[in-house]
């Protein structure tokens, strides 16, 4: 599958989604047993651990379909982040990165007031800083940041992995539709 078509894939997945016309595709038990003889996705789809941004259900994908990395403000920050990514991609064969990020994400929230985030909470907040200040003064902070931050993502798997497809993306929370913000 080349990116082009993984990305077409997706798109009509959360088309589906956002017109309360799920497929559910691949959920059934041929399914099952046939991905247990071994994982065949097609896309790595960095997101957000947030609850509400499931990529399998918004881009309406079954097992085995995408290899999803979840952590708190999408970030391609740290060695295992970037491993998960890289066995997604190299390892697996998929055609296409994902970064997927969401309106109104807590942590992005966070990193607009990193003073009051402690623990090891507070270890999200880096690389996510650059484009909470970028934002600074946008009449919508926290969605420029939110855009920012997926922006600034992509160019960092682009670096890493410059022979993959690595695109953005922002889901919107109240209407369900994912617009691509880079390719």
């Amino acid at each position: 599958m080349t990116p082009d078509e993984a990305l077409q894939r997706l798109l009509d997945g959360n088309r589906r989604f956002v017109s309360d016309a799920p497929e559910g595709p691949h959920r059934d038990p041929d399914r099952r047993m046939q991905q247990a003889e071994g994982q065949t996705p097609y896309a790595v789809v960095l997101g957000c651990a947030d609850s509400r941004v499931a990529p399998e259900i918004v881009f309406d994908q079954g097992i085995g379909d995408l290899f999803t990395v979840r952590v708190a403000g999408n970030t391609a920050a740290d060695d295992i982040t970037i491993a998960n990514v890289e066995f997604g991609v190299r390892v697996l064969g998929c055609a296409l990165v994902v970064v997927l990020g969401h309106e109104q994400c807590g942590a992005v929230k966070a990193a607009l007031e990193p003073d009051s985030v402690s623990g090891a909470m507070a270890s999200l907040l880096p690389p996510i800083l650059p484009a909470v200040e970028a934002a600074r003064g946008e009449d919508d902070v926290v969605a420029a940041a939110v855009r920012g931050n997926v922006r600034n993502q992509v160019a960092a798997l682009r670096q890493t992995f410059a022979d993959v497809n690595v695109l953005g993306a922002v889901y919107d929370l109240h209407t369900g539709q994912v617009d691509v913000l880079t390719r």
